[in-house]
């Protein structure tokens, strides 16, 4: 359905009452920010769609099959067990100190509760200053994140107390310093010191892919998502109902970002399979070459 959406958009565009050539063409030429495998899903069906208005006597031209590939998706992300995130916040929590700085103590279990108890983008985490966390209500302002889009994340009140505690040893008050702060530049911490921190924390909690490496970051992320979107379908939600407010959650500008992790989710698969193959009669196939 968010996909029937999306092409229905694209289509009001035209203002047209009939699907020309033209419109084919340049609906499914490639373009910037459109993926092979998007793409393969928007030809499927405008070809269905086209297919169902001829029957209606619509003027609509039939989708040439050259339109039509083969694409495998290679999206497999490592999901994290929830016996391996609790060993995770033990490693961030047990972190030896340094001759240096014992900042690294106090930031790191906070950081990696942040990052598994909102999926936020660990580059959205880095840049927050002070003035976008509220500990008082738990709200997090995301200020133009990825593709420019701004988000407000209510966390959950485990998370809310853990941000509130913290909060008290740094001063909020300068609200345009980092929220987490490097103790050697007195800037942002950077990505790199976060791709030297983490695999250690990941060894240390004995995380590892099955090709014996450590996963990278972002697996937090793919987790928070496929967790959050099985749960809310447990719930009893909606399949269709979840994604856009997932979507909004973790800042997708695309629903088919999000539509990914149906299939990484037992019941959410199988939903989705079920609900997909009753939009069958809907746009019915007709061969017509």
């Amino acid at each position: 359905m968010v996909r029937l959406r999306k092409l229905n958009n694209s289509l009001n565009t035209y203002y047209e009452h009939h699907i020309s050539d033209q419109m084919v063409e340049e609906l499914l030429a490639p373009r910037d920010g459109l993926s092979e495998l998007e793409r393969q899903y928007l030809t499927a069906n405008l070809r269905q769609f086209c297919s169902f208005l001829a029957l209606l006597g619509i003027d609509a031209v039939i989708v040439p099959r050259k339109y039509m590939r083969t694409v495998k998706s290679e999206f497999r992300p490592y999901i994290f067990s929830d016996d391996e995130l609790r060993r995770l916040t033990i490693a961030a929590d047990t972190l030896p100190a340094s001759r240096k700085s014992s900042s690294h103590q106090q930031i790191y279990p906070v950081l990696v509760r942040l990052l598994i108890g909102t999926g936020m983008r660990i580059g959205e985490v880095l840049a927050l200053k002070r003035a976008n966390v509220d500990t008082s209500n738990g709200v997090i302002n995301v200020i133009n994140g990825k593709n420019g889009v701004s988000r407000f994340i209510p966390v959950s009140d485990s998370l809310k107390e853990v941000l509130f505690d913290y909060a008290k040893t740094i001063d909020m008050s300068d609200e345009n310093r980092p929220f987490f702060t490097s103790s050697y530049t007195g800037g942002h911490l950077t990505y790199d010191a976060m791709k030297y921190m983490f695999p250690k924390m990941f060894k240390t909690a004995g995380i590892h892919k099955s090709d014996g490496k450590t996963p990278n970051i972002h697996s937090i992320r793919h987790t928070f998502c496929t967790k959050s979107l099985e749960k809310m379908l447990e719930n009893g939600m909606n399949v269709y109902t979840a994604i856009p407010i997932l979507a909004a959650y973790v800042g997708h500008v695309n629903y088919i970002d999000t539509e990914k992790y149906i299939h990484f989710t037992e019941q959410g698969h199988t939903d989705f399979l079920q609900k997909e193959s009753s939009l069958g009669s809907l746009f019915p196939e007709v061969d017509n070459e």
